[in-house]
């Protein structure tokens, strides 16, 4: 896989993970606001979060092979080992040490999110364009 599409993979999975990670905040806030109910689908919506970070953390060792920057696999590993202490913390109805570690990740994970959509896309093989050298512009009289 070519480092321009490792990075928009990266760029796709951290996007993914920062919207799963609100919805999950909007489910923790609706249990503790006293709709219990929203506690299954935080635990169902938690694995899947492990998912993602999983293939994150994949994808961000895809982009330090194809020869890209080292510093987004750090902490997309980080990531997924907090996430993994997150659901043992809820399993064991820790509230106290969950939440706290829940708006750590959560600032880590916007922090992570923000560098990876800025580091440069290098330059060439989008899907469909031969090499070929860019057209002269027409001048229309």
């Amino acid at each position: 896989m070519s480092l321009r599409r490792s990075l928009l993979a990266v760029r796709v999975v951290a996007l993914l993970q920062s919207v799963l990670l609100l919805a999950q905040v909007a489910l923790a806030g609706g249990f503790l606001g006293g709709h219990f109910d929203m506690l299954e689908m935080h635990g169902m919506l938690a694995r899947v979060i492990v998912g993602v970070a999983m293939v994150l953390a994949l994808a961000a060792f895809l982009v330090r092979r194809a020869g890209g920057p080292s510093s987004l696999l750090g902490p997309s590993v980080l990531l997924l080992i907090a996430l993994l202490g997150q659901v043992v913390l809820g399993v064991k109805h820790s509230v106290p040490a969950h939440v706290v570690l829940g708006v750590t990740i959560v600032a880590a994970t916007a922090m992570l999110t923000q560098r990876v959509m800025a580091t440069p896309l290098p330059p060439g093989d989008s899907p469909g364009t031969p090499d070929t050298p860019p057209r002269e512009p027409e001048l229309v009289a």
